[in-house]
């Protein structure tokens, strides 16, 4: 079974058609790609890169850091 990334369960409330991309499940498309490309000329977009390294958080004001962004 291919691994998930943390947005994983985002991109499947958004609808998305997950596929196997080298043991990792990641969103193919999320409907009409033409409606993809208008919302993401219109408003933005966003690439999960999360698959391709691992980020080690370490502070003492860590939990502020996540409330903030």
């Amino acid at each position: 079974m291919a691994k998930q990334t943390p947005l994983y369960d985002e991109h499947v409330a958004c609808g998305a058609r997950m596929v196997d991309f080298h043991g990792w499940m990641m969103p193919l498309h999320y409907g009409s790609q033409i409606d993809e490309h208008h919302n993401v000329r219109q408003d933005a977009g966003m690439f999960d890169v999360s698959h391709m390294t691992i980020v080690d958080y370490m502070a003492r004001k860590l939990k502020t850091f996540y409330v903030i962004y």
